[in-house]
């Protein structure tokens, strides 16, 4: 099984082979843009995409997860606040 896991860069360091990481462009678009090719790769590759959002789903993670709808994987969100 391969799985994908999404979230914020606030919350690493996650200790995951494939995890979200801040760069020099940290929560601007471009930013968003370089990593989001990375996990576009993981995502199509994914069975299992989970969504860790402790303190919510963000601007860049939803738009993360509305991909992720379009791929093959089962997608779990964690630790969303109702």
């Amino acid at each position: 099984m391969k799985i994908t896991i999404l979230g914020s860069c606030r919350f690493e360091p996650y200790e995951i082979l494939a995890v979200p990481e801040a760069n020099e462009f940290h929560n601007t678009e471009k930013g968003y843009q370089m990593a989001f090719e990375k996990f576009k790769i993981a995502m199509d590759e994914s069975d299992l995409i989970i969504c860790y959002a402790p303190d919510g789903i963000g601007e860049h993670t939803g738009r993360d997860l509305e991909y992720a709808k379009t791929t093959k994987a089962r997608i779990v969100i964690v630790g969303v606040e109702q």
